[in-house]
């Protein structure tokens, strides 16, 4: 980058959890500026997963030259930012770049801004931040002119380019404000001190904002909404985002709305268009509904800092949508020596070959053994393992699990006779990626047990897929705000924390019995890791009475579970959660047109089924988990 004379620009990037997405904004960034600092805002893997994406993406950045600091803990966007503003200001910076870790920019980006900033001071504005033109392909939102240059309307952190001048003049962004809005007030403590925010003509950036949706109207409403037969298609941040917005917005109306009251009556405008869409027609309407009401709430009350943790666990979300404090890491019991996994199978014979299979194309270059839990087979099941060609490369046993049905029992049988001093359990009917194993005991290596992630796109149509909503990769499994849970189909634990806690219960019948083994070693003292590049290929469901005995167990069990931990802090589920529900099951009726309801007949399913097995639970465990 060829700089104007006498600036010195340093790029500030704030990470969380971050992915390989980060070290492409590292490497298209660090060629246009003077250095680069990565400020990494606690990310909870760091701990958990010690040699996992996280700490691989951030040391991928060191070795492209950045500078890496890390927070001790969660402490929010503008925390975060401060720290790496300080360091670029202790560095000497003229000018300070900010960005996100999945904003890409333009190779002259840089260059083009500098210049701008040089433009604007041969005007005499020096107390000025310069922003891209347009953001993904859309003009970014603008207003009047000052001297002649384009005002920005409200600036987005990601590419900004601030001077010194006005950081000196100004301070640094208000941490107590945590996330969302943080740039909008710098901007309007900014323009309260005489400075201003410039447009950068034919520049761009590239970069999420929020999560793509689509609405499918109503037939009968579609004459009206002419244009959108095939759905409106928007933008929608996660719920507990809705809290900060409201709060932290209506903080910025009550504190400038004097002094700026068109910027407030416009901008007003546009976020009762964009929150009040998403609460209309976006996914989690209540809790958005509940949580917009919770940030006004508090901002009325004068309050900032964090989401409190009851507000979430109200909305019926767990802490992980915040990221969640993490209890320290357990300390490195290294690599295991042997890995014992185990596959439960009852009937199994013309499918296991393909686990077996995809078990012997592990990566893993340290030794395991793979055990098959027979629980009562009739299909030769025992005859088929006997000279399998795969015995020696896995050190394939037939373990005797007959005796009570059920995949809890087998897998307890299996833990009895295995030589390892790590468990590791599968199911026979799904696929286990290559980097299993080496996923799943690098997280283990500092944590109790460590649950995995899943895929549905591979053993799957399309049609079952659309009847289960399953979480990404990156996001583990949270029981309502309580603890972390992990399915058994992709579970590693050390044998001697599984003795600890006795196993499998077997008394489980109806489903949440991966549930209920995590939440006992976690209550024992243990830690949960998530491993989510430790990837399993799950098969679905394919058939509405499968979908719809399924979707009726998982009821059942969480019933059970809440009967069992409510004396432990396992919170009830939201009465607005139950009434989305319901409406959800009148509204999408399948007895309805398809062209009105717009929801498979599977999913309808699923939701109707998990819906009787909470009253079929609480029934039978003396509950209300509805």
């Amino acid at each position: 980058m060829t700089d104007a004379p006498r600036t010195r620009v340093i790029g500030v990037v704030a990470a969380f959890e971050p992915g390989p997405e980060l070290v492409e904004v590292v490497r298209a960034a660090i060629p246009q500026v003077a250095s680069l600092i990565v400020v990494d805002d606690g990310s909870p893997s760091l701990r958990t997963a010690p040699t996992g994406p996280a700490r691989r993406a951030l040391d991928a950045c060191a070795d492209l030259g950045a500078t890496v600091l890390e927070n001790p803990a969660n402490r929010g966007i503008a925390h975060t930012l401060n720290r790496g503003v300080r360091r670029a200001l202790d560095e000497g910076a003229d000018a300070v770049l900010t960005l996100d870790q999945d904003t890409h920019l333009d190779d002259d980006y840089v260059e083009r801004a500098v210049a701008h900033l040089h433009l604007a001071a041969g005007l005499g504005l020096t107390r000025v931040m310069v922003s891209p033109a347009r953001i993904n392909d859309d003009v970014a939102p603008f207003w009047f002119a000052e001297k002649g240059l384009t005002l920005a309307f409200e600036p987005i952190q990601s590419g900004l380019v601030i001077t010194r001048s006005l950081f000196e003049e100004i301070g640094l962004f208000e941490e107590e404000l945590f996330i969302d809005c943080v740039e909008t007030e710098f901007y309007l403590r900014a323009r309260a001190h005489g400075g201003h925010a410039l447009i950068v003509p034919g520049t761009r950036i590239v970069h999420r904002l929020g999560t793509p949706a689509r609405w499918m109207p109503p037939r009968p409403l579609r004459a009206v909404l002419r244009g959108y037969g095939a759905g409106i298609e928007f933008s929608e941040d996660a719920p507990f985002r809705h809290y900060y917005i409201a709060r932290n917005r209506l903080t910025h109306y009550r504190r400038y709305g004097v002094a700026e009251p068109l910027w407030c009556a416009v901008s007003i405008a546009k976020d009762t268009l964009s929150r009040g869409r998403a609460m209309l027609i976006g996914s989690h309407r209540l809790r958005r509904v509940y949580l917009s009401a919770a940030g006004t709430r508090a901002a009325l009350r004068g309050e900032t800092g964090k989401i409190p943790p009851r507000t979430l666990r109200r909305a019926g979300l767990g802490a992980t949508a915040h990221g969640r404090p993490e209890r320290p890491p357990e300390a490195d019991r290294g690599l295991p020596e042997l890995v014992s996994v185990v596959i439960p199978v009852h009937n199994g014979a013309d499918v296991i070959d393909g686990q077996l299979a995809a078990l012997a194309a592990q990566d893993y270059d340290r030794p395991f053994e793979v055990l098959v839990a027979d629980n009562n087979s009739t299909d030769g099941l025992r005859d088929h393992l006997d000279g399998h060609p795969l015995t020696q490369r896995l050190a394939l046993r037939w373990v005797d699990a007959s005796g009570p049905a059920g995949a809890s029992y087998a897998r307890n049988a299996g833990a009895a006779a295995v030589d390892g001093d790590f468990l590791a359990f599968c199911d026979d009917d799904d696929r286990v990626s290559p980097r299993w194993l080496t996923e799943l005991t690098a997280v283990g290596r500092r944590c109790s047990a460590v649950g995995g992630a899943v895929e549905t796109h591979s053993l799957n149509g399309a049609d079952a897929q659309s009847w289960r909503q399953m979480l990404p990769p990156e996001m583990p499994y949270e029981f309502l705000g309580f603890l972390r849970v992990s399915p058994t189909c992709n579970l590693g634990v050390w044998k001697d924390r599984f003795e600890q806690v006795g196993g499998f219960d077997t008394a489980y019948d109806r489903g949440a019995e991966d549930a209920d083994f995590t939440i006992r070693i976690q209550l024992a003292g243990g830690v949960l890791g998530h491993a989510p590049d430790a990837l399993v290929a799950y098969r679905l469901r394919d058939t509405l009475r499968g979908i719809w005995d399924q979707s009726v167990m998982c009821g059942e069990g969480d019933a059970r579970l809440y009967a069992e931990y409510r004396g432990y802090g396992l919170p009830k589920r939201p009465w607005y959660m139950t009434a989305d529900v319901i409406a959800y099951l009148l509204l999408r009726n399948p007895l309805l047109p398809t062209a009105i309801t717009r929801v498979p007949t599977g999913r309808w399913l699923f939701q109707a089924g998990n819906l009787l097995g909470r009253i079929k639970g609480s029934l039978r465990h003396r509950c209300w988990y509805i």
